[in-house]
Formats: structure tokens, C-alpha cells, sequence
């Protein structure tokens, strides 16, 4: 919300626009949650990991008991391993995306920077898709590393999420890209005046 009541010249920096308070508060809570959820994505799926029962294991990845007979500290590990391997791209996005919130914050939504934060966000979450595909496939190999002769398996899954995930990750690129040219177009007329 752009606050119209504001002086425009006490916005601070010489192309940023005001921003009434309430809304310089929401995006900085926002970038503080970004940074916030990106440094807890890898821990929960550590934790989750660490703690998870192989009746959960079983029932979440599909696979038999036959199959998965033991679900020992190796696997854990592996299968800890690959799935923070599969966050980490999302984990860059969000902190990526905080510095799309601070510029935003401070008035300046057509800055180079917030812009680049985006592109990079886009970026993110259009690898965290690619990864979640061959996570998945990584992580069926892991938990059934010690399965008997024939039954390890490969696996591919590709769902709705890993398509919304490309889906959106294209969308906000476009948004980055036309954010992009309107700041060039923006700045190409503040030098005729």
C-alpha cells in the first residue's frame, strides 16, 4: 500500500516511493519468515528423519514390509541426506526472496536488487521441482538398499506438486522479467525530465 499522504521526498532514497508503515512492518516480517523457513526446512527433515518409525516410512513411500525389512541408521542417514538435498534449492529461494521483501519495504519495488532477488526465487523453486523428481528416485533407491535380491527399486514420480512448484516458479519468473523492463522503461524516462 503506497502511503499518498506521505511527503515523497522524505522516502529516503531517490528513486523509492513511500510506503506506509504497516506495510514496510508486513514485508519485513515477511523477509524475517523467509529467512526463518529457510533455515528450517533442512532441520525438519533431519528431525523428521531421525525420528520417523518405519510403519511411517512404509505407509508414506508405498513401498511393503517384504521390501523395506529393516530400516536401520544408514538408511536414515541416506534418506536424510537425499531429502535435504531436495530442500536446499527451496531453502536458497526463500532467503533469495528476503531481499525482495526488504527493497519492497524500503519503497524501492523496482530496485535491481529485489528484482534479482526474484529471478532468483523463480530460479529456486524451479530447481526445488527438478529436485523433488530425482530426490524421489534417490530416496526409493535408499530405502530399499537392503531389500532382497530383485526387489530394490527405481522409482519415478512425477505429481501435481512438482508441476505447481514449475508452474509457479514460471509465473514469478515473468513477474521478475516485467518487473525488470518496467524499472529500464522507468528509468530511460526519468532521464528526459
Amino acid at each position: 500500500m503506497i502511503d499518498t499522504k506521505a511527503d515523497p521526498l522524505l522516502a529516503g532514497h531517490p528513486s523509492s516511493i513511500p510506503v506506509a508503515a504497516r506495510t514496510a512492518r508486513l514485508f519485513n516480517l515477511l523477509a524475517v519468515a523467509s529467512v526463518a523457513i529457510a533455515a528450517l526446512l533442512p532441520l525438519a527433515v533431519v528431525l523428521y528423519w531421525a525420528m520417523a518409525d518405519q510403519a511411517e516410512v512404509l505407509r508414506s513411500s508405498g513401498l511393503t514390509p517384504d521390501i523395506m525389512r529393516e530400516f536401520g541408521a544408514t538408511q536414515r542417514f541416506g534418506a536424510a541426506f537425499v531429502t535435504v538435498l531436495t530442500v536446499l534449492p527451496l531453502s536458497w529461494a526463500l532467503v533469495r526472496l528476503r531481499v525482495c521483501f526488504t527493497e519492497f519495504a524500503n519503497g524501492r519495488p523496482f530496485a535491481a536488487r529485489g528484482i534479482a532477488g526474484l529471478r532468483d526465487f523463480a530460479a529456486g523453486v524451479a530447481l526445488a521441482a527438478l529436485a523433488k523428481l530425482v530426490g524421489f528416485t534417490l530416496l526409493m533407491l535408499v530405502l530399499t538398499w537392503s531389500a532382497p535380491p530383485g526387489m530394490r527399486q527405481l522409482a519415478i514420480q512425477i505429481n501435481s506438486d512438482m508441476l505447481i512448484m514449475a508452474l509457479f516458479a514460471a509465473i514469478v519468473a515473468s513477474l521478475g522479467w516485467a518487473m525488470e523492463k518496467a524499472a529500464a522503461i522507468a528509468e530511460e524516462n526519468s532521464q528526459f525530465v
